[in-house]
């Protein structure tokens, strides 16, 4: 706050001072302000004042100090993002679970009303702040999450889970509702006027996403077993990719979406684990993740998974429950992940795992270690411990598997090692419902602090868990006395920028409580309150930043909302992404990259646009937007290179293609500057009718 405060007063003092950048239309050129007419005494003395002397040889050009509007605005985009991910999405998080509301719909409506935070108190301050930021930053974040959040998503993802297949059900559900979103968005902003009819539709269109998102399992079942719908689901899959294309395949068998029938005897072990309470047999317990991002939290659904603890790591099993019914699991969750590298059993290969909770999944070796290809995917040189634990059970030495991994059905999953040493601490919250470990992501510049929540309603299974890794920690911590090691040119910068964050994470936190304290949980309408306003205050803030960099630059207020503001919101989200992308749960970015375009229409611009037309001006008030039609068919233009390699490539998506998504936005952003500066909506073709100019 205090620098984004010293840059208000700077701009303070420009506007007082009549001071202008130069040929700034509508101003003279003004030349540099001297020192001495800042601070020179009237009368002329014998002796030289200080500043006269100085302003012999020093020259101040107070024009310069309008550049600082870009770090201030970007401080501010920050500031709305540690708000909202830190603080306003843990609160809904209490709602949901004080009120006891199902993780599905939660999903669908409070954590999206959560992960839209920014884009909504956009639009909320524009009510009393009339301003085209808050649209701009919807219509062009929708094209920044379908082609910046993805592609860097497809880069970021391992080799084995490429090239990444998807869920067709949930993907084209996801694509479909946004076309929809982005049509009633031109139907209602078209005539330049928002009605009360307008606002109430995008509302109910809303609702048809919740109710859909909430049975999206029933409904892909009745897909599935529909002959006619699975004949023309084979009828329009191609038989060749883009990728085999060029060598002349076929697709394989192999990538078949074909389910493999669990082995009994790994049922029942998954059986026995769910009640075992030794933490070296192994475990089944409920895992929820929270990353603190908006958008990668917003599914708010946890998941069976089968782990064990040893003495250096907590070893989790990707495998899926195995247990009758969870054969839909596999396509319609977007943690799921297909991993090309599964292994045959029956001549059949399982691919369908769960990505990782903090790291890749790995496959494992007879003695639980990495095998030798998967070791380039996990810096073993940084964990002394881990190798050394690794050598004692090469050696047989160290502490054993369980019996569950000599079992085909969870031997042949890919294994996630989280090494006890990233396991910052183990708390238990009072309501004795389940542990929290918080994690940090190794090796990771990228990742921040991640809570995994472990339910079981065995409280004698979560007593033994909670005291082995409280004991282990403690074993570990006396165990590692080396010095630390030396900080990085990354790290240097990333101190730096804490420095400069430290005044607004002071005040927000004497302002909003905690909501991950228990004892504090009780506060939640008032960090819901809380939250609000210091959205509130970025949002009104990032809007005057707007029109300061309009007024000092001569930027319209279309072009800082389409690029600017749009990648303001949505900039974090992307290194959020590379993080699940790199867990192996680049469906997951995906999915919540197309389902946040379409709540950002259902949710962030109709439940401010409803407020206004229906309870403060009591019917239809102006919202022109320029250029509205180009907009509205861009974030299709831009859409229609997803669908299509998706399709073409046999519903995968290769490696390739999340670099062509940037290059595909790095386009749009060229044409869409293009457009707004020669003031021609069907640039770079010429507009010969002077009403287009």
């Amino acid at each position: 706050l205090i620098f984004v405060g010293g840059a208000f007063a700077l701009m303070a003092l420009m506007h007082v001072a009549d001071i202008h950048p130069p040929g700034r239309r509508g101003s003279a050129a003004v030349a540099p302000a001297s020192l001495a007419a800042l601070g020179a005494p009237a009368e002329a003395h014998d002796a030289p004042s200080p500043v006269g002397f100085a302003d012999q040889y020093v020259q101040l050009d107070l024009s310069y100090l309008r550049w600082l509007w870009w770090p201030a605005i970007l401080y501010l985009f920050w500031g709305m993002a540690y708000v909202c991910d830190v603080y306003f999405v843990r609160t809904i998080e209490v709602i949901s679970e004080r009120f006891e509301i199902p993780d599905d719909v939660a999903g669908a409506t409070l954590m999206a009303l959560g992960c839209n935070g920014p884009e909504m108190a956009l639009n909320t301050i524009a009510i009393f702040h009339p301003s085209n930021i808050g649209v701009g930053a919807v219509v062009g974040g929708e094209v920044f999450n379908v082609l910046v959040i993805i592609g860097t998503a497809m880069l970021a993802t391992p080799d084995m889970y490429l090239p990444l297949k998807l869920g067709k059900f949930n993907f084209f559900r996801d694509v479909i509702f946004y076309m929809v979103s982005v049509a009633l968005l031109y139907h209602t902003l078209k005539d330049g006027l928002i009605s009360r009819f307008n606002s109430v539709m995008l509302l109910c269109g809303a609702v048809c996403y919740t109710v859909v998102v909430v049975y999206s399992s029933r409904l892909a079942n009745l897909f599935r077993t529909s002959p006619a719908l699975r004949m023309a689901s084979k009828r329009f899959t191609p038989k060749v990719t883009f990728s085999k294309m060029l060598v002349g395949q076929s697709l394989d068998d192999d990538d078949s979406d074909d389910d493999v029938e669990p082995e009994m005897e790994t049922i029942q072990r998954w059986n026995d684990a769910s009640g075992c309470a030794d933490p070296s047999e192994g475990s089944v317990f409920s895992v929820r993740v929270e990353m603190r991002n908006r958008m990668m939290d917003r599914k708010h659904v946890s998941h069976q998974r089968y782990m064990w603890l040893r003495e250096d790591a907590l070893v989790v099993s990707a495998l899926v429950n195995p247990q009758p019914g969870q054969e839909l699991l596999k396509r319609n969750n977007s943690g799921i992940a297909y991993d090309h590298g599964g292994e045959k059993k029956n001549g059949v290969a399982d691919h369908w795992h769960h990505g990782g909770l903090v790291n890749q999944p790995m496959f494992l070796d007879e003695t639980g270690n990495p095998k030798e290809d998967q070791l380039s995917s996990v810096s073993q040189a940084g964990r002394p411990l881990l190798n050394e634990a690794a050598q004692k059970r090469e050696s047989g030495a160290g502490d054993k598997c369980p019996p569950a991994y000599s079992i085909a059905g969870f031997k042949e999953a890919p294994w996630e090692i989280i090494p006890l040493e990233d396991i910052l601490y183990c708390d238990r919250p009072t309501d004795q419902t389940h542990f929290n470990l918080h994690v940090h992501q190794h090796d990771s510049h990228l990742g921040n602090l991640i809570t995994l929540e472990m339910f079981t309603s065995n409280v004698k299974v979560m007593d033994a868990w909670v005291i082995a890794f409280r004991q282990q920690l403690s074993n570990l911590r006396r165990q590692n006395v080396d010095a630390p090691e030396a900080k990085s040119f990354a790290e240097g910068l990333m101190e730096w920028a804490e420095w400069t964050q430290f005044p607004v994470k002071w005040f927000v936190a004497r302002s909003i409580p905690d909501m991950d304290d228990p004892k504090l949980q009780h506060l939640y309408p008032v960090s819901f309150f809380m939250s609000m306003t210091w959205l509130a205050i970025f949002a009104w803030s990032v809007v005057k930043a707007c029109d300061g960099i309009h007024q000092e630059f001569g930027i319209s207020d279309d072009i800082l909302g389409f690029t600017v503001a749009a990648a303001g919101t949505s900039f974090p989200n992307v290194f959020s992404g590379m993080c699940v992308a790199k867990q192996g749960k680049t469906s997951m970015a995906i999915a919540n990259a197309l389902g946040a375009n379409v709540q950002n229409v259902f949710l962030a611009l109709a439940v401010p646009w409803t407020i206004q037309s229906v309870f403060l001006v009591g019917g239809p008030f102006p919202m022109p937007v320029n250029n509205l039609l180009p907009a509205v068919l861009e974030c299709a233009i831009t859409l229609a290179p997803v669908v299509l390699i998706y399709i073409f490539n046999g519903y995968a998506m290769p490696r390739w293609s999340g670099a062509f998504y940037l290059l595909v936005y790095v386009v749009y952003v060229i044409f869409a500057l293009g457009q707004q500066i020669s003031k021609c909506p069907i640039w770079p073709l010429h507009c010969a009718d002077p009403a287009l100019v």
